[in-house]
């Protein structure tokens, strides 16, 4: 239910941007339902909380425009590292023949920022703003790089792990925290059929200042032999360099 909440709240939002884009007047919750196709109970409840989190605002006549945190936040994403990404990420998927994308954390979930489909890329439904669960994707455990064990287990305390995932994926906080420490000692996030049966993804973290501010992945179709030395080589290329980008920035 939350993944449901945070992208149909996302999906509110860029109604309500898009409105505004039009240079016509603001757009008011019946309308956004309507847009959207989202029940209107939810639109008023999930309209609430974007406006508590200041990301819409309503004016008098009860139209809903972007707020002031909506922009803080878009220009915080506008910055060199990101917009210098499009590039090395087309590198990446022509390098490996796989799909590449960037994510970043929201809380348990991962939120897809900027994906590039490889030429023979499978999982054509990966898109810009995908929520996925953080613990069983190779994006998401790159998030957790830093993670101690303690932390994972606080940061899953309340997960439902039964039926989300695919054969190989963790069943608890401590299989996330095994898995870590797997990858860890490797050097590269390997996500092996985690999420999706047939589907591998392979991932390191994005940092600025030593912090983990991203990931960088590559998924594609699920192979006995793993990551090649090839991917390997392209991911900490490309993660190295985003890394030194959002340091210059």
């Amino acid at each position: 239910m939350a993944s449901s909440s945070l992208t149909q709240g996302i999906v509110l939002l860029g109604a309500a941007v898009e409105q505004e884009r039009t240079a016509r007047p603001g757009i008011n919750a019946s309308r956004l339902a309507e847009h959207t196709g989202i029940e209107r109970s939810r639109v008023s409840r999930l309209s609430r909380e974007l406006r508590e989190r200041r990301l819409l605002e309503r004016d008098d006549d009860a139209l809903f425009a972007a707020g002031a945190e909506f922009f803080r936040t878009a220009g915080a994403l506008n910055v060199r590292w990101l917009r210098e990404s499009r590039v090395a990420l087309r590198a990446l998927a022509a390098g490996v023949g796989m799909n590449a994308l960037i994510t970043v954390a929201d809380g348990v979930r991962g939120v897809v920022l900027r994906h590039e489909i490889a030429d023979h890329g499978s999982d054509r439904s990966l898109r810009d703003g995908l929520v996925t669960p953080i613990w069983c994707t190779g994006a998401g455990r790159a998030l957790l790089w830093d993670r101690s064990s303690a932390d994972i287990e606080t940061l899953l305390r309340d997960v439902q792990f039964v039926g989300v995932g695919g054969p190989t994926a963790p069943r608890s906080p401590r299989d996330v925290g095994r898995m870590q420490g797997r990858d860890r000692a490797d050097g590269l996030i390997s996500a092996r059929e985690e999420y999706d049966q047939g589907v591998d993804e392979f991932a390191l973290p994005i940092r600025r200042d030593g912090e983990i501010i991203a990931s960088l992945a590559v998924r594609g179709r699920h192979t006995s032999k793993g990551p090649s030395q090839r991917t390997r080589m392209l991911l900490g290329q490309f993660s190295q360099q985003l890394s030194n980008a959002a340091e210059r920035a």
